[in-house]
């Protein structure tokens, strides 16, 4: 899994003028069972997304789709974990 941690680089009106653009690239990506959960950082400097991957790279070329990103509104940082239990509610079927 790859923990996608966003921080916001632009001052919020610009980061919400992008926000339903942004909530379209995660409804797509949650509808192709990619991202596990997402959210904003309880200090509102930016938020993290989950995503099922074994490989940065494709959440590199996933995140590039996303409009915070074509728009330079935040930079992004990866972490890969191998997750060695999940909940039955989120394994594959």
């Amino acid at each position: 899994m790859i923990i996608v941690t966003l921080k916001f680089k632009k001052p919020m009106p610009e980061i919400f003028a992008k926000l339903d653009e942004h909530n379209v690239f995660l409804d797509d990506y949650f509808a192709k069972n990619k991202f596990l959960a997402s959210g904003l950082l309880e200090d509102k400097s930016g938020g993290i997304i989950l995503i099922m991957s074994d490989s940065i790279e494709e959440a590199q070329n996933i995140m590039k789709t996303d409009p915070f990103y074509i728009h330079d509104l935040v930079d992004f940082d990866y972490t890969f974990f191998a997750a060695t239990k999940l909940s039955p509610s989120l394994q594959l079927k």
